[in-house]
């Protein structure tokens, strides 16, 4: 094996592999790029050029350095010149005989101790190395889109595998300033796993009519805090592109209720309502579309005195910063003109009212509620109108938008975030990774504001199992059985 990587090759000159190139040739490596269409790949170099030209423009780097990289990518006619390589990454279309094809000619063609490294997302590395004379030779290298933004990269360990290899790869990451984490050969690897909840349990509650599309993505962007809501993020990344991810897994883990995709989702790419890229998704594009709006309350009641915990607890902080003579400090209950807010765990508004014998508001979860731009409220049935306006009217004070919620077992939020953390919590019990990386994965892959281990000891993994155990109880399907991780930490 190389000691230094000082040569890269990559094949496949789109978005993926030029974005290779980029993070390569920033980072002091003379870059070989080759595509089956050369005239392609010249196109791809001159459109790398105008990118960093931009980047220029706007001084995020400089002219030299913009020059640099462009100096230090080439665009070669023939696989023979990747003979110099000190590592070659596979960048083509996912599809299992061809990378088997490329790889069976990079083999022959480079140093027996170059490396050989595949982006796929979602085929089997160990699949791909089978084709390989030394299958040790080969790893996953799984860059995320845009690459040269993007921190997050997947290592992928096939069966085979060699462990020097995997450490050689971390060490690049790190070189190129990118964070590493690994994974075992195993479908949709870290991230395109542990995400399969937040596109999948936002369709079956869109399914199930709990909300408008706009209202669900609302909740789980402006009140639990992710980047985008899966709606919008699905147009963007594509339908059919996420679909297809989604159908890969569930074969692929011999089709585990927890990744059945989604009927709405076939549908929509039978009509060919892509998203973005066809100017019609789970939203209109275009010139002439609408921007829709999430349906919040108002009120101006006047609100009295209230009661928040002695104890500050998660959902209690956000009522603490703000200067009100007739707040209380007592109990342990969140208590407006005689209702109590509570944080959903899973249960209907209805059984908890039934249960501590109050009127009770739900309040959705939230990464941070100090943080949300709104919060989502479900109520039970005592809860009055006097009641309501004046727990509205005293949020909106706060500085929070409000969204009322169907009375439905875990929400819209806690119900996804609970299926996230459990989701991650079983790729870590199932070796696919480790604790750490899983949340550092979740974190930089796809930019969720916390890690989800890390969330669910500051929300406490009761909460977690309690939230999982009510809606299997409720819906009797097992999705939403509780992973042994999560058992192990109550």
């Amino acid at each position: 094996m190389v000691d230094e990587i000082k040569i890269v090759g990559v094949v496949g000159a789109g978005t993926m592999g030029m974005g290779i190139c980029e993070v390569a040739a920033a980072n002091g490596c003379k870059v070989l790029v080759h595509d089956i269409n050369e005239t392609f790949a010249q196109q791809a170099h001159e459109a790398m050029a105008g990118r960093l030209k931009k980047r220029v423009i706007k001084g995020k780097i400089t002219q030299d350095q913009a020059d640099d990289i462009t100096k230090a990518v080439k665009v070669v006619k023939s696989l023979d010149a990747f003979q110099v390589c000190d590592l070659v990454v596979e960048a083509v279309v996912e599809n299992l005989d061809v990378k088997k094809q490329l790889f069976q000619q990079l083999e022959q063609l480079v140093s027996e101790n170059a490396l050989l490294a595949t982006n796929t997302s979602s085929i089997s590395v160990t699949a791909i190395a089978a084709a390989l004379q030394s299958p040790s030779r080969l790893f996953g290298l799984h860059f995320f889109n845009p690459a040269p933004v993007m921190k997050l990269v997947e290592i992928i360990k096939g069966l085979k595998t060699e462990e020097t290899h995997v450490q050689m790869a971390k060490r690049l990451c790190k070189q190129w300033k990118k964070i590493p984490v690994v994974a075992q050969s195993t479908p949709g690897f870290i991230v395109n796993r542990v995400a399969r909840p937040y596109y999948g349990e936002a369709l079956k509650l869109y399914q199930e009519q709990m909300a408008s599309i706009i209202h669900l993505d609302t909740v789980l962007s402006k009140a639990a805090g992710f980047r985008m809501g899966p709606f919008a993020l699905m147009d963007l990344i594509g339908i059919d592109v996420n679909f297809a991810v989604s159908q890969t897994v569930y074969r692929e883990m011999y089709n585990d209720p927890r990744y059945k995709p989604s009927l709405i989702q076939g549908e929509m790419v039978h009509a060919n309502q892509l998203g973005r890229k066809t100017d019609e998704g789970f939203y209109p594009y275009g010139e002439t579309a609408k921007k829709a709006k999430p349906d919040y309350l108002h009120s101006d009641a006047q609100f009295d005195r209230f009661t928040v915990p002695d104890d500050m607890t998660f959902l209690s902080r956000m009522f603490s910063e703000f200067e009100y003579d007739q707040r209380q400090w007592q109990g342990d209950k969140i208590i407006i003109s005689g209702c109590q807010l509570v944080m959903s765990n899973g249960m209907t508004a209805k059984q908890v009212e039934k249960k501590d014998g109050m009127p009770t508001c739900l309040v959705d979860l939230s990464f941070d509620y100090m943080k949300a731009e709104c919060l989502s409220l479900a109520f039970s049935p005592k809860v009055d109108v006097f009641m309501k306006n004046r727990i509205v009217a005293l949020i909106n004070h706060i500085g929070k938008d409000v969204l009322e919620c169907p009375d439905q077992p875990g929400m819209i939020a806690n119900r996804t975030i609970a299926m996230l953390i459990n989701e991650a919590a079983d790729a870590v019990f199932n070796g696919v990774c480790s604790e750490d990386d899983v949340d550092l994965a979740m974190k930089y892959g796809v930019n969720y504001p916390k890690g989800l281990l890390a969330f669910a000891e500051e929300i406490g993994w009761q909460h977690v199992a309690d939230t999982l155990e009510h809606l299997q109880h409720w819906f009797g399907d097992d999705r939403y059985r509780l992973s042994p991780y999560v058992r192990s930490q109550l």
